[in-house]
């Protein structure tokens, strides 16, 4: 049952992001007009087509098991249909179309070819660049010395053979089958595909039917589908877990020499990735595809990194002058500053007061190489949902005319929105050197570098490959003037779209968007093979902090001061404060912040509640003023300051009111009762009701600019899923993709028992704490806590720790609050969960405050317990109390 929390049963949580979903933004530069890529049969026209067209559901699939793997392949651009909505499932699927869908997911660049082998693949062919790729790697072969059979069907075993040798090209793991699979047809297998049967059976990426493998039948585009997907999540995998070493940690040279950096598997295999190197300061020398390092005449220092799948390393650079020791320019040496906040109001760059920015020295570039970036068409889009806000202010800073890729010393400013894709669409494909793009930091005027780079590269603006990062070392705190050229050196990549990434936190300047490129290739290296954009890479994780592990609930508003907190009532719980005044450790790295439960669900009381939460002194100020006091106690102000995680909740709509207020004038106050309305038009109403809440709430935060704290995540209010409320789990999900669209995470705290609990996952929350509601009057027996960890672990979940003024004073609470820390210790709930702590409201203060002892200790313990270090296995019993 659900503890009452101030006369309700009600808890709530909030916040999350999993995904960063892109959506297209207003602010678009272009020189000319869009060209549209060239198409030579009308057969490619779906897989050719413009990348903001969205994929249409295909009719013709209803409930085929391969609807799940079409439907995602086709969301990616790597297959497409036959015309008119429709896949034919059941239809053969073509040797040229399956060399384009195996290129695609195991991410083989195509190359351009200067004479065409097989007559019935001509060099005009759109067919040709991923048909040739596929046979120069030995994956393909033609059904004779001039012909590929382009248009005949693929048989099983053929795609069986072609999947063994891409297993090896691709470095994939081979596994070995635990009981090996005999098919009753084994004797029809061609003695050239047996090898290759057994491999992918044991892969699980093909699988006979009915105890027979079937060789000589024909690959329908449905089985072609499936098995592409298990191909690609293959892929994937192997991105994330890729090991490998640098040869060197640190790179030393000097001037005018040169070092080539040799990247290998850690167990000895070949490569699954190509390497991709890139470089922070471009006027002390370059990089280039093989990992060869030229320093140029400028001694200095700088950062060289190596991406292999998803991983980077990075490498420190340092350019001596020959024959004299290292010498540090002003601009490589930086000192560290506080952090201080830039409101919106304080970001209008004032160029009076900057320093004269140093020129930078272009670094020798080969005759051949020319950057074709200038006059292409490019378009910027935001990470999240792009707001028009910010967008206003940051057309104050529009940049040249002819956008980023323009060649002057203009600037173009990106405000908030948490970072920038921009798409960059050559003229042809042509073979691609590096992608540069110059940012500046100004801290005075609330402009910062971002904290990387990233490049992907795409031959056909839909279908796009991960090219690696590029950091720098300036602190985030150095306050003059400073400029880097991120710059990312790419293979043998023939390619057409380029599109380069990075985070904006409040203010990023950039400007000469540079693409190099060679008109012939000088790739020695083989097959590029790099891996597609990671769909389930969190950008909050891009963005560093902390994951949250001790989730501290703080009511506010109304209340007087049960509902108000002070910087001096929040210090103590950021930071454990011993018995004697020191501050020796964090305690909770995330604060809660929601309302009482007895708010009204009306826009009135919302709004009063998010002027108080924003208010002065008080909650979030105050919280930041702690923050910050923390950091100077700890000797970390002007270092490595600590940001506090901050969680804010959405108020609940509740489906009884009738007179929510007016989000238009011209409109009347909602209802969100169904009564008179309809369960359609009080959902609507409850989901305009929330998202206005929220997109207010994201316009305070983000005009505060609280240094020290960091908004991680949106609480969804309610402890259960109501089946009454309209649409009650439709709203929750859209809630959840709302949050998702700001790159922050879903929470939610149920109570055991709770309706929605075993769902939670699929309600779009990305952590969900259980309430174990063994605190209580109610006569509820230790095992409670068994049966919490039996659900925390069938669900994935994490817990709440409860208490509340009651045990400092009554011994059966006191006994029931150690109890459950005993009980979760005993399960080891301590050590493997994320924690979140219900004390009423500012209970915990007064044992901090306290020179009893007994009340002193819980908190002490409490912080024991958090650390993993709590040490009592006894159960309290009766009315046992110290």
């Amino acid at each position: 049952m659900s503890k009452k929390r101030f006369g309700s049963r009600m808890l709530f949580a909030l916040l999350a992001a999993t995904t960063l979903l892109v959506q297209s933004t207003p602010l678009t530069h272009a020189a000319t007009e869009p060209k549209k890529p060239a198409v030579d049969t009308k057969k490619l026209e779906d897989q050719f087509k413009k990348p903001e067209e969205a994929h249409t559901e295909f009719t013709d699939l209803g409930n085929s098991y391969a609807r799940k793997a079409v439907n995602r392949l086709a969301a990616l651009y790597m297959i497409s249909g036959q015309g008119e909505n429709r896949f034919n499932p059941q239809n053969t699927i073509s040797r040229q179309d399956i060399a384009v869908l195996l290129t695609k997911v195991i991410g083989l660049q195509p190359t351009e070819i200067e004479k065409a082998a097989f007559e019935d693949v001509p060099l005009e062919n759109p067919y040709a660049p991923y048909v040739y790729g596929l046979s120069e790697l030995g994956v393909m072969n033609g059904r004779s010395e001039h012909t590929m059979g382009a248009l005949d069907p693929l048989t099983r075993q053929e795609l069986a053979v072609m999947l063994s040798r891409l297993m090896k090209e691709g470095s994939v793991t081979k596994v070995a089958g635990q009981t090996p699979v005999t098919y009753s047809d084994e004797e029809d297998i061609a003695d050239y595909a047996k090898t290759a049967v057994e491999e992918v059976t044991n892969q699980r990426w093909m699988q006979g039917a009915n105890g027979k493998f079937n060789p000589s039948g024909t690959v329908t585009r449905a089985e072609a589908a499936v098995i592409a997907e298990r191909v690609l999540d293959a892929r994937y995998q192997q991105a994330e877990q890729v090991k490998y070493k640098v040869d060197v940690e640190r790179l030393s040279l000097a001037a005018g020499t040169s070092q080539r950096l040799k990247v290998s598997s850690i167990g000895g295999d070949e490569l699954p990735f190509t390497p991709i190197f890139a470089f922070d300061r471009p006027e002390l020398g370059t990089i280039s595809a093989d990992g060869t390092f030229v320093a140029g005449p400028t001694a200095g220092k700088g950062n060289l990194t190596v991406t292999v799948g998803y991983n980077t390393t990075t490498i420190p650079v340092e350019i001596k002058n020959a024959g004299e020791p290292a010498v540090e320019k002003a601009e490589d040496t930086l000192k560290t500053a506080p952090v201080t906040s830039s409101n919106d109001s304080a970001t209008e760059v004032d160029e009076s007061k900057t320093v004269v920015e140093e020129e930078a020295k272009e670094p020798a570039e080969k005759d051949e190489l020319v950057n074709i970036a200038p006059g292409s068409y490019t378009s910027v889009t935001t990470f999240g949902a792009p707001d028009s806000y910010f967008q206003e202010l940051e057309k104050q800073y529009p940049g040249p005319v002819g956008g980023l890729v323009t060649p002057t010393e203009d600037w173009t400013g990106y405000h908030r929105q948490f970072g920038r894709k921009v798409t960059v669409e050559l003229d042809e494909a042509k073979p691609l050197e590096r992608v540069a793009l110059t940012f500046k930091q100004q801290k005075t005027s609330g402009i910062t570098m971002p904290e990387y780079m990233e490049v992907e590269v795409s031959r056909d603006g839909k279908v796009w490959s991960y090219a690696g990062r590029a950091v720098h070392d300036v602190s985030a705190k150095e306050d003059k003037l400073v400029t880097r050229t991120l710059s990312v050196t790419l293979p043998d990549v023939n390619t057409r779209y380029v599109r380069v990434s990075f985070p904006v936190k409040v203010f990023t300047f950039a400007r000469q968007l540079e693409v190099w490129a060679k008109p012939d290739s000088e790739w020695n290296n083989g097959a590029v093979l790099l891996p597609p954009p990671n769909p389930a890479k969190l950008e909050e994780a891009k963005q560093a902090g902390r994951r949250v592990e001790n989730m501290l609930l703080a009511y506010t508003g109304e209340h007087n001061e049960l509902g108000t907190w002070t910087k001096e009532d929040f210090l103590p719980m950021v930071g454990y404060r011993t018995v004697d005044g020191y501050m020796r450790d964090q305690m909770f790295d995330t604060i809660l912040f929601l309302p009482y439960q007895t708010i009204p669900a009306t826009k009135e009381s919302w709004t009063k509640y998010m002027n108080d939460l924003f208010g002065s002194n008080k909650q979030l100020d105050a919280l930041n003023q702690a923050m910050r006091e923390y950091n100077r106690l700890r000797g970390t102000l002007y270092s490595t300051p600590t940001q506090e995680n901050v969680v804010l909740a959405l108020p609940y709509p509740n489906a009884n009111q009738t007179n929510f207020g007016q989000l238009d004038e011209k409109k009347p106050s909602l209802s969100f009762n169904p009564a008179g309305i309809g369960e359609e038009q009080a959902y609507l109403n409850r989901k305009a009701a929330l998202e206005w809440y929220f997109q207010e709430l994201m316009k305070r935060w983000n005009r505060e600019g609280y240094a020290y704290l960091k908004l991680e995540g949106i609480y969804w209010f309610h402890e259960l899923v109501e089946d009454s409320a309209p649409k009650e789990r439709q709203l929750i999900r859209d809630m959840g993709s709302m949050v998702h669209d700001e790159a922050l995470r879903y929470y939610w705290i149920p109570y055991f028992g709770s309706p929605g609990v075993s769902e939670w996952k699929s309600l779009y929350f990305d952590k969900a704490f259980l309430q174990p509601s063994y605190y209580s009057d109610k006569p509820v027996g230790i095992d409670r806590i068994q049966g919490v960890l039996e659900v925390v672990n069938k669900y994935n979940m994490d817990i709440e720790i409860e208490g509340d003024w009651k045990m400092y004073n009554d011994p059966k609470f006191y006994q029931t609050y150690y109890n459950q820390l005993v009980a979760t210790h005993k399960l080891g709930m301590d050590k493997n969960n994320v924690h979140a702590y219900y004390f009423g409201s500012k209970t915990l203060l007064e044992s901090v405050k306290s020179t009893d002892p007994v009340k002193r200790a819980i908190y002490d313990d409490t912080y024991k317990w958090m650390r993993g270090r709590f040490d009592r296995t006894e159960f309290f019993e009766g009315s046992e109390m110290p």
